[in-house]
């Protein structure tokens, strides 16, 4: 490898001047600015963090017959997705598996628990949907194909058009009708300190429970969120 040329970026001072470039009237304004960003970009996160782990809690209090050859199925297609995406940065099958120092089938077995997952969480999401009558409007369809149709410069309802005619209309209502199976799961959910939390892991865990249940000779039983006593 040869380096040609070195360059290092000099950012501006922070100072009104700044401000008055970025479009504020001072530099605090700027700041109060940026940091009223930061938190909600953070609250963002922290909101879809708590649906997903209210989504996964469903899931592994759910039943869901999940069989081998499902598994391996959607293995194998989120390794093809990935490929897709791969050959679009000039990486190829055979580049990938040298560059990561493992085969096809390695790859796939390490990608069944994240198969297994995924088809888990469809089945409870499909589950939701279906219980709750789940069935978006024509207006939340308008509503979901508004940004692209701003940046493609068209109406709503031409995007929508050109998706029925794509036979893709199906996939959005299937999609919107998963994220309000979602929220309505987070807002059943009960959330608790971190602090809380992590003390009732160390206190009540499925291993721990296998453990008291064997000593005393009977069943155990899982803490949950919705108990309010002691977790012995």
């Amino acid at each position: 490898m040869t380096v040609k040329e070195v360059k290092l970026k000099q950012l501006p001072p922070a100072d009104e001047d700044l401000a008055i470039d970025a479009g504020f009237d001072s530099l605090q304004e700027l700041r109060e600015d940026i940091a009223r960003r930061l938190i909600e970009i953070e609250e963002e996160r922290i909101e879809a963090d708590f649906r997903q782990a209210a989504l996964d809690a469903a899931v592994a209090g759910s039943r869901v017959p999940i069989t081998s050859e499902l598994v391996k199925a959607r293995a194998r297609e989120m390794w093809e997705r990935m490929l897709h995406t791969l050959s679009h940065r000039g990486i190829s099958r055979e580049s990938y598996t040298q560059i990561v120092g493992r085969t096809e089938q390695e790859i796939l077995t390490e990608l069944e628990p994240d198969a297994e997952l995924a088809l888990r969480r469809e089945a409870v999401l499909t589950a939701v949907v279906a219980a709750e009558g789940i069935s978006p409007s024509e207006e939340e369809l308008l509503q979901a194909a508004t940004p692209t149709a701003e940046r493609e410069g068209v109406a709503p309802e031409k995007v929508l058009e050109d998706l029925r005619g794509g036979g893709r209309l199906e996939e959005v209502r299937e999609e919107l009708a998963a994220r309000r199976a979602v929220e309505l799961i987070a807002a059943a959910a009960k959330p608790i300190p971190p602090a809380q939390a992590k003390a009732r892991e160390q206190l009540w865990t499925p291993e721990k429970v296998g453990e008291q249940a064997g000593a005393a000779g009977g069943a155990g039983r899982l803490w949950t969120p919705s108990d309010t006593g002691s977790a012995s």
